[in-house]
């Protein structure tokens, strides 16, 4: 954990901001401001990480913060309830944590590149496949309306 920690104080891409606890490395908060030509530009989007005493032999565990009390979710990845679904941290199906190769960094610009994305309606299962279809392209762009005004109010 320390060894992972050190390459986070120099390798964290753009607006990933995570800071630990002074005496207790396994607890972090993370900060992620969303990425510009996404709906999520310049929201401020916080996350509590936990790495459990198997850690690094089993995936961290992520909370998502952001939800306006429990009550928004502000992406098919980021349940109202705090739940951060990434096949990396074993909460979706997919390419799944593997202990020796797995890493916070790999967690965090995961959350940057796939979550906060310019179109986050084609994360939901299944809607990948109607990518650029018109009436998913109506449906993602009445997401994305939703989501910037979420994140106004929430993020900023």
């Amino acid at each position: 954990l320390v060894s992972e920690i050190n390459v986070l104080n120099t390798s964290l891409p753009p607006n990933i901001f995570v800071r630990h606890g002074e005496s207790r490395l396994d607890v972090m908060k993370c900060v992620i401001i969303g990425p510009g030509d996404t709906p999520y530009e310049n929201g401020i989007f916080e996350f509590d990480i936990f790495c459990p005493a198997e850690y690094p032999n089993v995936p961290p565990l992520v909370s998502f913060k952001g939800t306006g009390g429990g009550v928004h979710g502000i992406n098919p990845n980021l349940y109202a309830d705090g739940k951060v679904c990434l096949s990396l941290l074993g909460t979706w199906s997919g390419e799944p944590w593997k202990p020796g190769e797995s890493t916070l960094l790999q967690v965090l610009v995961s959350l940057q590149a796939m979550v906060f994305c310019e179109q986050p309606w084609y994360n939901e299962p299944g809607r990948e496949r109607s990518y650029g279809r018109g009436h998913a392209n109506s449906a993602s762009e009445a997401y994305n309306g939703r989501l910037r005004e979420l994140t106004v109010r929430l993020a900023m």
